[in-house]
């Protein structure tokens, strides 16, 4: 016969399985794998070295490793649409980590996120010249970055010599961002051909006189934006007296 103890053991086991297999999974539970069929199903659609949209779709953070392994690397994108989305700096982390050595993605559109400061260090940092990424569009419009994400980005594009399109509309810029920008394509960058900082409304007239420098010593830009700032009309007219005397430059302001 059995002993009591050990009957009473087995009898508990079956009572805690019983239990583990009857109690509902909580509506909040996550699993630690992270999987989103959604966007897993609509990447097997997309064709390889196609231009990949998806502006809109929610995407957070953990959605960063999909899109960098199926879309980037797999599919080898050549321009991503992820504007509109939730990402934040935590996702850009994953970015900085996985995407280093990548030539084939060209233009990156990451406006309308939550990068912020934050962000922009990180995503400074994967396009310096030791890590490969061949971006010639980025585009950045809101995504709070002010002065100091604006000092990361300068100081990048004193080293990278691909890209050519910088979108910076719609954010917290302000005359100091402006200046270390004009340093920089004064004194450091030969290929940046674009440079939108339209609707950045702590742009002041401040900024005109770096503005004018850049106009005046920079040959290889040829449109800037800077629309729906906060400069005077005096402002305005002083660097478009500088645009007039120049063949093939176009500014909206």
């Amino acid at each position: 016969m059995p002993k009591i103890t050990d009957l009473s053991f087995q009898q508990s086991q079956t009572i805690a399985r019983r239990q583990i297999s009857t109690t509902p999974i909580p509506e909040n539970y996550v699993s630690k794998v992270y999987y989103n069929s959604k966007l897993e199903d609509a990447i097997e659609f997309i064709e390889a070295k196609s231009r990949v949209d998806f502006s809109y779709w929610n995407l957070i953070d953990d959605d960063i490793s999909i899109i960098v392994t199926r879309i980037i690397n797999n599919k080898q994108c050549p321009e991503l649409d992820l504007c509109g989305n939730k990402f934040t700096s935590n996702g850009i982390s994953i970015l900085a980590f996985r995407l280093p050595n990548n030539t084939t993605l060209k233009t990156l559109d990451l406006s309308y996120n939550f990068l912020h400061d934050s962000g922009i260090h990180l995503l400074s940092e994967v396009l310096l010249p030791d890590h490969c990424l061949h971006l010639r569009k980025l585009v950045l419009n809101k995504n709070g970055i002010t002065n100091e994400g604006i000092e990361y980005l300068a100081e990048m594009l004193k080293t990278n010599q691909l890209l050519t399109e910088l979108w910076l509309s719609n954010n917290e810029i302000g005359n100091e961002g402006v200046k270390q920008l004009a340093d920089v394509l004064i004194n450091f960058n030969r290929t940046l051909k674009l440079l939108v900082l339209s609707f950045n409304v702590f742009i002041t007239d401040d900024s005109v006189h770096y503005l004018m420098e850049v106009l005046e010593r920079n040959q290889i830009l040829t449109k800037l934006g800077i629309n729906d700032c906060n400069l005077s009309e005096i402002g305005k007219i002083q660097l478009q007296k500088i645009v007039y005397t120049k063949t093939k430059f176009k500014m909206k302001i």
